[in-house]
């Protein structure tokens, strides 16, 4: 796992999941499990495009870009970072 997918894991598990002795892996189902909600997500987007330098277009804001953090970090920052 690079190093912008370690942090995107570090932000949902310290931040998002602060409070909840649950914590995420990086192929953990965030969504479908519960573990994100609709809130949540505004601020695993403002981070996603604080750390790669870029907004994210509406048309790419959809659940299967951020069903994991595995996901997140193909979709956006290994590629936005390169």
């Amino acid at each position: 796992m690079n190093s912008a997918a370690q942090n995107l894991l570090r932000f949902v598990n310290e931040e998002l999941l602060a409070g909840s002795e649950r914590r995420a892996g990086v192929d953990t189902p965030l969504f479908e499990d519960g573990w994100i909600d609709s809130l949540k997500i505004l601020h695993l987007i403002a981070f996603v495009e604080i750390e790669s330098g870029r907004r994210i277009p509406d048309e790419m804001i959809v659940m299967d870009r951020f069903r994991t953090v595995g996901e997140i970090a193909r979709n956006f920052l290994e590629t936005w970072l390169q």
